[in-house]
């Protein structure tokens, strides 16, 4: 039986399913809209941040140790200050209302996917962090595709990366990548998943 992969996935994965996320796309509306009085050239910049030079964000902001760190939402300074209560003093956007839950997720997600500014024109860096991402080079888990199914009797085909925090990680063939909870998954994709972790 062929499964229909964006049918299951949009069941089977929490959150927003569909391409990779990209900056120019994705995200620049929503500075456009919550942050550009402050961080726009066009406007005013506050903190040495204007997301609307694209180069100055691919080549200042993003990075390993900069406040947006591709792969690595969790330990971005940017999201950070997005996430805190409003009125601490480092909340973002200062004296304003907090950013939607999704559009704090899907800045996560264009976090953890590598943090791309524009997918269709990347660097040779955006391209290997793309291909990182994506699992493209990752040697880790299960080399094989096999079905993962959730307690609602969705399917997926996907490799299996890795298990943690309650979560295993999954590969689709299109490189995307999903961590999906342990509990959400059947008792024997779960046990599929054990196995696979050596657990």
């Amino acid at each position: 039986m062929r499964i229909s992969f964006s049918f299951v996935l949009a069941s089977f994965v929490f959150g927003t399913i569909g391409s990779a996320v990209d900056y120019k796309q994705d995200i620049l509306p929503i500075m456009k809209e919550r942050c550009w009085e402050c961080h726009a050239n066009e406007k005013k910049v506050k903190g040495n941040l204007a997301f609307d030079d694209f180069d100055e964000v691919r080549d200042y902001q993003i990075g390993k140790y900069n406040i947006i760190r591709p792969g690595n939402a969790a330990e971005s300074n940017f999201v950070e200050r997005l996430l805190l209560e409003p009125g601490e003093t480092d909340f973002m956007p200062r004296k304003a209302d907090p950013l939607a839950k999704k559009e704090i997720e899907l800045i996560q997600k264009w976090i953890d996917s590598g943090a791309i500014i524009d997918r269709e024109k990347m660097t040779e860096d955006e391209a290997e962090r793309a291909k990182e991402m994506s699992g493209d080079s990752a040697s880790e888990g299960s080399p094989e595709y096999l079905i993962w199914i959730n307690k609602k009797g969705k399917g997926i085909e996907a490799r299996f990366l890795s298990v943690a925090d309650g979560k295993v990680k999954l590969l689709l063939k299109n490189g995307k990548q999903y961590d999906v909870p342990l509990t959400s998954l059947s008792g024997a994709s779960m046990e599929q998943a054990k196995k696979l972790s050596g657990d």
